[in-house]
């Protein structure tokens, strides 16, 4: 075993187990590879890394200044140059104001910053050879240009598989709809904290072991932030179109950004929202972004059916991202904002103008558990409401919200829980016998613990924990050229049962 070690404050080791065969050696300065296990182990402890990186929070010293160095990337102005490095992150980072006029070409390069403070409170023998943040163009789902941002993380280990050193396209989990929850604006990609708008946040990278792990077998990683989260604009959560082209023009980005080959392999990575997110680019992929070489998805827990997700969220420990999706669509339909004054009490209305700025911790404190009938002024919940009103039947079944009627082109692994009291087992199960029924290589894995503190989202956590390994196997086998498994038959013989 070896560990993936912090710096902390006096008195603290402030570690955290990493399920690597072997310690790699100290990266220096420059970037380089070290080599690495050639397969991926079985991530069984992965429960107490994410909670012990949770806990390291409060024990990490942040960094300084000085620790960073002062180095300019040509073709950034100084004033864009590494920011200060400390966990409470700058109130208006200009990194992320996007040039008067940005490339039309989706996916491309408006800059880059070498970014070493992201892995400041790491060990140099584990974390990632090097980070790098991107800033580059995307595409709304109106086909409008806009810059989003991410991280580039070289590989700490070898690549020892076939062709070129695959690149892992990494989305997000929710993180919140603030600007500061964006991932690449965490500090030293484990937490940081900041201010939106007067709402005060905390964003913790809580799959950052996920990203080190890739990158220690050898995968380049690019963490992307979706559309609106970290950049100008509301974020539009779950738009799973967005945050396809998002993750989509991130690869090609990433791949600009390291002089790569064109036909280098390419995975995408994501969890619940990130599942939506990875899966959504794997149905566009074809016709977006077709020179890609997508090899295969992972999308866990994929919210395909937001109607069905409502009813789940409300009253949930994170019922505060019905907001983060209410923003969103309003920020898509303007032509929808009048129902805030239709349906929404007084109660209501802090609840959508509070949750368009917060991160998922803050959304918790302030509206974990809420039932949505305390919102409205006519006392039904938000799924009833979707339910009755046909203005929102239609934007949330419509191909933007609702994933399964695009074909991936490629193979996808989509896991979910049985017990997932936040994203249904049976949506997860729907959207993957549609793309069977679509002619697409898919592979359904139910996740089996049995029903822990129901509305607490710990079986929602769950999955995405023991079933890494399958994930990581997954993705591993793709690039090694291994054919991809299908249960495609018996999905389509079980689709639209009730379990």
């Amino acid at each position: 075993m070896t560990f993936l070690r912090f710096r902390s404050a006096p008195g603290h080791t402030g570690t955290l187990t990493r399920v690597l065969a072997r310690r790699h050696p100290r990266r220096s300065a420059h970037l380089h590879t070290h080599r690495s296990p050639t397969a991926p182990p079985v991530l069984t402890t992965a429960l107490a890394v994410a909670t012990a990186l949770a806990v390291t929070v409060s024990t990490v010293t942040p960094a300084t200044a000085g620790d960073a160095g002062d180095a300019t990337v040509p073709g950034v102005p100084p004033s864009l140059t590494a920011s200060d490095p400390t966990i409470a992150l700058p109130a208006d980072d200009p990194f992320y104001t996007p040039p008067d006029r940005i490339p039309a070409t989706p996916g491309s390069l408006i800059r880059s910053q070498f970014a070493p403070q992201l892995l400041d409170a790491f060990d140099t023998g584990d974390a990632p050879g090097r980070a790098d943040r991107i800033l580059y163009t995307s595409t709304t789902q109106d086909g409008v240009k806009v810059a989003t941002s991410g991280v580039v993380l070289q590989p700490s280990g070898k690549w020892n598989g076939p062709g070129p050193t695959p690149t892992v396209v990494f989305a997000p989990g929710t993180r919140g709809a603030g600007d500061h929850c964006a991932p690449s604006r965490s500090g030293a990609l484990l937490a940081g904290v900041g201010t939106d708008n007067g709402t005060l946040n905390l964003n913790i990278n809580y799959e950052y072991p996920f990203h080190a792990l890739a990158s220690a077998l050898g995968y380049r990683v690019v963490v992307v932030d979706l559309i609106g989260l970290g950049t100008p604009g509301q974020h539009t959560y779950v738009n799973h179109t967005e945050e396809g082209h998002a993750v989509l023009d991130g690869a090609r980005a990433g791949l600009e950004f390291a002089g790569a080959p064109a036909d280098s392999p390419v995975a995408f990575f994501g969890y619940s929202q990130g599942g939506g997110a990875a899966a959504g680019a794997a149905e566009l992929a074809a016709s977006y972004a077709p020179e890609l070489n997508v090899r295969g998805t992972f999308a866990g827990a994929p919210p395909g059916r937001l109607d069905t997700v409502a009813g789940a969220v409300d009253g949930n420990l994170i019922a505060g991202v019905l907001g983060y999706a209410l923003n969103g669509v309003w920020a898509r339909h303007p032509e929808l904002v009048s129902l805030k004054d239709e349906y929404f009490n007084e109660e209501g209305h802090r609840y959508v103008s509070s949750t368009a700025d917060e991160c998922i911790i803050t959304s918790v404190l302030n509206w974990g558990l809420r039932d949505s009938r305390t919102l409205t002024r006519d006392g039904r919940s938000f799924p009833e409401i979707i339910r009755e009103d046909p203005r929102l039947r239609d934007v949330l079944s419509d191909t933007n919200l609702r994933l399964g009627s695009r074909r991936p082109a490629s193979p996808v692994l989509i896991v979910n829980g049985r017990n997932d009291d936040t994203i249904p087992w049976s949506q997860a199960r729907d959207t993957a016998a549609d793309y069977c029924s679509l002619g697409a290589t898919v592979q359904f894995t139910t996740e089996e613990t049995a029903s822990v503190l129901p509305r607490s989202a710990i079986n929602h956590a769950v999955p995405l924990l023991t079933q890494a390994g399958t994930a990581f196997r997954y993705i591993n086998d793709r690039f090694n050229n291994v054919p991809a498994p299908s249960n495609c038959g018996e999905l389509t013989e079980s689709a639209g049962s009730v379990d």
